[in-house]
């Protein structure tokens, strides 16, 4: 298993702004491009663009309605890496291919050390 390092020198944040996503799941799509694509182990996944999509998708669009009594309104909440202080990915991943970059706290995988078990993405508490 992977040890996480001591500490990290600094943290970056990821913010979407979530008046401007539409939803249209181009990030999604990229960044699973990027993983299936030739780049890493095969990804499987079902229903990929439905409601309820299974498989492994590090980056997930979730829709939500909320209605406010007058108007119903659709969230697209955009899921990807939270690239956690303590990330279970990086704990699970038994050849070290997951891991917690010490400079910046980025949670990374190496391509070259993956072997495709999918332990980080059940590890995931975020899906």
């Amino acid at each position: 298993m992977t040890s996480l390092p001591k500490t990290t020198r600094k943290k970056l944040g990821l913010v979407t702004d979530l008046d401007i996503c539409v939803g249209c799941h181009a990030c999604a799509v990229s960044c699973k491009e990027w993983n299936a694509g030739g780049h890493s182990a095969p990804l499987t996944d079902t229903n990929a663009y439905g409601k309820d999509p299974h498989g492994v998708w590090f980056n997930r669009i979730h829709v939500y309605e909320t209605d406010n009594g007058e108007s119903t309104q659709t969230v697209n909440f955009p899921r990807s890496c939270l690239h956690c202080e303590k990330p279970d990915c990086v704990t699970v991943c038994p050849t070290g291919a997951s891991y917690k970059r010490e400079e910046d706290g980025i949670v990374l995988v190496d391509a070259e050390k993956c072997i495709g078990c999918k332990l980080c993405s059940w590890a995931c508490p975020y899906g």
